[in-house]
């Protein structure tokens, strides 16, 4: 089976020099297509991915030609994600270890789960989606994720990182309690083993025995380069390559001692692994929770991983085999910067460079809207500390970084202790801002309500972005349920900035209030126009864009009125706002009618004068929230009308339905739920 390949010392060169380098593997596989290709019968046609029917094709190609499919998956990952987008490096650089696996287990029995869900594209290729496959991510297209509605070779929909392991372990003893065949492997890359949940079941699966495999998948990198201690373990076991060779030589050494007789495999294997904890052995840290370790393999060798996967298949109980890839492998701009070409726009290539296409002049996002403000006041404060959960350049602060590095915590794929690391730095006198995807927040419920709220409200300042429908990520990714989790815990204040100077106004105040704030934002551009403004004038226009001009104090619980009209008002939640607005100008353009428009600004505490001022008022009142419609900010205005005594059959709620969008724009996912300009003017009309 051979051993890994060797490896300098940690600091050398890192995993780049373990893999092979591309132009052998070029030659190996694709440089043949000459005079130097064996002559090998082939039932399969080439080019062989247009021919695949499923991965039991996979099984009938030669193996000489095994790298030749893997060259034309890499090929097609490209072109297709050069129009449509898509996570890039992550899926060229899994081509190899995704052929192997189905070329040696049969996952029509067998079970594949992958950690984290972006790193499919391979495997849908090789499960029948060929001639789908360059739909990925548009509307009415496959998903960038596992999706079980797609094909049966996906099990779940998975987009957030560390519960492969746990998946496979409940897959693989209800398959046993049931006397169902098959092996049951979790491919999980070194990022998502950063993540808390992988060790809780690890753990479990250790102890329980199960016949469970764990490919893991070390590329050094998550989104951004991994980061802590797991991070320097994997590179310490990368560099000691000799550890597996010591412990084959160990196994001889013993099998010669006289009297041990049968017993010898289960002995040796017990010898040398307390041998290994206690010498601190690379791979003892899996040896300590009950698996099996191998490794590491070259995961671009493509017959080396047959081997080392097909000698796991035959292997009872729980086996770790450690898996060394490069994100982008294969593609040069992919593999010099995988940071950048992780989740990439449609971009065009020459030669071995490629870029984005450029699109029309923008407006910056919220994310570097409230990233600039971030940095500014922490240029005033030294108290401000920014926490990020492996999402530096998602959430903006990697720019943060560079400014602030001993300010700037990067705590793994781990919300959780995110949460409860913020509410002890706020403990201890600091002012931190965790930044985090509105989909990932939500794992930390309990840490937001013991560390946080129970504590009578700790001051951290929650920059939740992503929040509400974020376009062809997908259900996955939508962040459509923060403001129900949130409103119900105490001490909390929920706001929402409708533009950039918003935005910059809400952190200044939110970072001096003393109080815990949840600051939420889309993934979108800011309104090209300011929208700040007391003094707007009827076509929406401010002759002043000055922040001075424009910025109203922020008063905690106070929203405001940006256009005064009759009959109906339209109470905005953040960025709804300017969908609000683009409704009133539809309806003063086709029908003559002037409504009033509100920013709500704050769901916790609400504005209880405003919204008494707008019932009594109006003959309809509708509010309008990126986010799911039960718990969400109109219930927040039901329930605060009640209080008050309001009359509540006029208003109209309008949000998320009770079900899951599929991926495709943000534009037309908003359209679908009637919160762009013409689903709002519509309510507004009746």
């Amino acid at each position: 089976m051979g051993d890994p390949v060797a490896l300098p010392h940690r600091g050398a060169s890192s995993a780049d020099a373990f893999l092979k380098p591309l132009g052998e593997v070029v030659h190996k596989a694709g440089a043949a297509v000459g005079a130097e290709r064996p002559i090998v019968p082939c039932p399969i046609a080439r080019p062989f991915l247009e021919h695949l029917r499923g991965p039991e094709d996979v099984k009938r190609i030669p193996a000489v030609y095994l790298g030749e499919l893997a060259i034309e998956i890499r090929e097609r990952i490209d072109e297709t994600v050069q129009r449509t987008g898509g996570h890039l490096a992550s899926n060229v650089g899994i081509t190899e270890l995704t052929v192997a696996l189905h070329r040696v287990f049969d996952f029509s029995q067998d079970r594949l789960v992958f950690d984290v869900g972006h790193q499919v594209y391979a495997h849908k290729l090789l499960t029948g989606r060929y001639a789908q496959f360059h739909t990925l991510r548009q509307r009415g297209g496959i998903s960038g994720y596992p999706n079980p509605h797609e094909s049966a070779y996906d099990l779940f929909m998975t987009g957030h990182a560390g519960c492969a392991v746990s998946s496979v372990l409940g897959l693989a003893i209800g398959d046993h309690m049931q006397g169902k065949p098959g092996q049951c492997v979790a491919v999980v890359g070194d990022g998502a083993f950063t993540a808390g949940m992988v060790f809780e079941a690890l753990n479990h699966a250790g102890g329980a025995k199960e016949n469970v495999l764990v490919v893991f998948n070390d590329n050094g990198c998550s989104i951004s380069p991994t980061t802590g201690a797991l991070s320097a373990t994997c590179s310490d076991i990368r560099a000691m390559h000799f550890f597996k060779e010591w412990r084959a030589r160990g196994k001889g050494f013993l099998e010669k001692i006289p009297y041990v007789g049968k017993d010898v495999e289960r002995l040796t294997e017990q010898a040398l692994d307390a041998i290994s904890r206690a010498t601190h052995a690379p791979g003892a840290i899996f040896l300590d929770l009950g698996f099996q370790y191998f490794g590491p393999v070259d995961g671009h060798d493509i017959d080396a991983l047959v081997r080392w996967l097909t000698e796991m298949k035959s292997r009872p109980g729980p086996k770790l085999l450690h898996v060394v890839t490069r994100k982008g492998y294969g593609l040069p701009w992919a593999a010099k910067d995988p940071t950048k070409w992780h989740g990439a726009r449609p971009y065009e290539v020459d030669g071995e460079e490629a870029d984005f296409l450029a699109g029309a002049p923008a407006p910056p996002s919220y994310t570097k809207a409230v990233s600039e403000v971030l940095i500014n006041q922490a240029h005033a404060d030294e108290k401000i500390v920014a926490i990020t959960a492996a999402m530096p350049d998602g959430t903006g602060l990697a720019s943060f970084q560079k400014v602030f590095p001993k300010r700037y915590f990067d705590v793994g794929i781990c919300e959780q202790h995110a949460v409860c690391f913020a509410a002890a730095l706020a403990k201890s006198g600091l002012k931190p801002v965790l930044c985090v995807y509105s989909s990932f927040l939500q794992r930390a419920f309990d840490q937001l309500m013991h560390d946080i709220s129970l504590q009578d409200g700790l001051a951290v300042l929650l920059c939740i972005d992503r929040a509400g429908l974020v376009g062809d990520d997908g259900p996955t990714h939508h962040g459509v349920f923060d403001i129900a989790c949130l409103r119900a815990l105490p001490h909390f204040v929920l706001a929402a900035p409708k533009d950039q100077l918003e935005a910059e106004a809400l952190v200044k105040w939110a970072l001096g209030s003393g109080k815990p704030v949840a600051l939420r934002y889309p993934r979108d551009n800011v309104p090209a126009m300011p929208l700040s403004s007391p003094l707007l004038q009827p076509d929406g226009k401010s002759p002043d864009q000055s922040c001075e001009a424009l910025c109203q104090p922020i008063e905690l619980g106070k929203g405001e009125v940006l256009l005064r009209g009759e009959k109906a008002a339209v109470l905005g939640y953040g960025a709804t706002v300017t969908q609000a607005m683009d409704a009133a100008a539809l309806l003063r353009q086709r029908h003559g009618q002037r409504i009033t428009v509100a920013n709500a600004r704050f769901c916790k505490p609400l504005d209880a004068g405003l919204l008494a001022e707008l019932l009594a008022g109006h003959e309809r009142l509708i509010t309008v929230e990126d986010h799911a419609l039960m718990g969400g900010f109109g219930s927040a205005v039901l329930e605060e009308a009640n209080r008050l005594g309001l009359d509540s059959r006029k208003l109209v709620r309008l949000g998320i339905p009770d079900r899951y969008i599929e991926h495709g724009t943000r534009k037309w996912q908003l359209a679908q739920c009637g919160l762009d300009a013409e689903g709002i003017a519509k309510a507004v009309l009746g």
